[in-house]
């Protein structure tokens, strides 16, 4: 297709795709999705996109039942439409639940979600659906991970194939979970929206247990990728967005550019313009940086106190935890039950319960605003 979709930089290839190691801790298929405009049309602004039902650990409680829903709601939780749709497989990868991107995308004004068979569908907020790419799925044990980025204009995606489980499946843990010699296969592929596939790069990973390149998401400039990424883990990560130990910006070809936040920064949140949050390996300290690198500021998080997860606010001022929010000046006490999943602006924070129910809490203070009556994960903002 010749879109780059980045400015031209050092390009190394996918090798990361290969590194073995063990996990850390168009046509479209019936039935078709169904899909309601629960309200008269409005103004977009602020609107939140909801997922539930999805399977994969999560930071709060999302139990998957097989069929997954996609909400687009507003400020006051009023739901202004949504989608039914059954999600993409959780790969079975040994002893550990399977982290999984999320297969719900927020961009352009609308909610994008990819179902079981790769196929990619916009619902908008007027209720209406309509297809937009497909990353083939053809069995239960792949990966999809993909992206669109901020114009709706173009989507980027990887597919990851473990080998074939082996027959009998196992009994127990000492018992191989899959066929000896099989590969594990990886795909890159893009899409012009409404447009056909192409496979850009394919990589055979070997039979050693990889830890692959994946898509993580889109910035301002290109599609964001995470490197070594665990593909599984026995309890939650310390971020529900990227699972590898760095992220770059990834080309359509594969190529990839500098390490976002400069070398050894472990990026556990981004925003739109590139600044990253990078957490200390051996301290409770979390930096906030350029994506070149440039250290903006940094604190150090009170004796206790857990880093996983955090949220950088919009603007980059201000980090949501659980418990805190982080600042250059230090960390104040937040809403100490309620678990951060984003922002809905610098100064709302999308907060929920440990059983999924979300509300919209004030930054400065932690003081709740509103509950939204809605639960399921928080995929932000159109």
């Amino acid at each position: 297709m010749g879109i780059k979709w980045l400015l031209p930089a050092a390009a190394v290839a996918l090798a990361a795709c290969g590194v073995a190691g063990q996990p850390r801790s168009a046509t479209y298929p019936r039935p078709s999705p169904t899909a309601s405009a629960v309200s008269a049309p409005s103004p977009t602004a602020g609107l939140l996109v909801i997922a539930s039902g999805l399977p994969g650990i999560q930071q709060v409680s999302n139990p998957p039942t097989g069929q997954a829903m996609v909400s687009i709601v507003d400020a006051e939780g009023q739901v202004r439409a949504r989608a039914m749709f059954e999600p993409p497989p959780a790969p079975r990868i040994g002893n550990a639940g399977a982290l999984l991107q999320s297969p719900v995308r927020a961009a352009a004004g609308a909610a994008y979600y990819a179902d079981k068979s790769g196929s990619v569908r916009k619902l908008t907020p007027d209720g209406t659906v309509s297809p937009v790419a497909k990353f083939p799925l053809t069995n239960p044990q792949q990966e999809l991970t993909y992206a669109v980025s901020p114009d709706g204009g173009h989507l980027i995606a990887i597919v990851l194939s473990t080998p074939p489980l082996h027959d009998p499946p196992p009994q127990s843990l000492a018992d191989p979970l899959y066929q000896e010699g099989a590969h594990w296969k990886l795909r890159l592929e893009t899409a012009e929206a409404g447009g056909p596939t192409a496979t850009t790069l394919e990589r055979d990973l070997g039979t050693a247990f990889p830890r692959p390149t994946l898509i993580a998401g889109w910035d301002e400039r290109g599609p964001v990728a995470s490197l070594n990424s665990a593909l599984g883990a026995q309890s939650v990560p310390a971020s529900t967005r990227f699972f590898g130990d760095s992220i770059v910006h990834l080309a359509s070809d594969g190529s990839h550019a500098e390490q976002l936040g400069g070398p050894g920064c472990v990026a556990v949140d981004e925003i739109p313009n590139g600044t990253v949050v990078c957490a200390a390996d051996t301290s409770p300290q979390l930096r906030v940086k350029s994506s070149s690198g440039a250290v903006f500021w940094q604190a150090s998080l009170p004796a206790g106190a857990s880093s996983a997860s955090p949220w950088l606010s919009p603007d980059g001022s201000t980090i949501a935890l659980q418990g805190l929010t982080v600042t250059a000046r230090g960390a104040a006490p937040a809403a100490a039950a309620a678990i951060p999943l984003g922002w809905l602006d610098n100064s709302t924070i999308v907060e929920s319960t440990a059983a999924g129910d979300l509300s919209l809490y004030e930054a400065a203070g932690g003081k709740k605003l509103r509950d939204l009556g809605l639960n399921g994960i928080f995929a932000g903002k159109t």
